[in-house]
């Protein structure tokens, strides 16, 4: 299934739920290249995830879930352990 984060949007819950099943913080799931990043990158993984809330391009991604995980596909080698 593929999610369009900008038309549907993530809950909270739901990327905490992703990045916990990746072993990811939410900085590390943060999109540095967006202007909205730079209030937040040192900020508290709370205040990221309120930041993504607002702003979901702030969402780095894709974010691609299996049954054997989840991972961030940025490298796209990534992928393979999961896929």
């Amino acid at each position: 299934m593929i999610v369009e984060y900008l038309k549907n949007p993530p809950s909270r819950a739901e990327l905490v739920r992703l990045y916990d099943r990746a072993g990811m913080t939410p900085r590390q799931g943060l999109r540095m290249a967006e202007d909205g990043a730079k209030a937040v990158k040192h900020g508290d993984a709370e205040a990221i995830l309120d930041a993504m809330m607002i702003d979901p391009l702030l969402i780095e991604r894709p974010l691609v879930e299996t049954d054997k995980g989840v991972r961030l596909g940025r490298p796209i080698a990534r992928l393979h352990e999961i896929l």
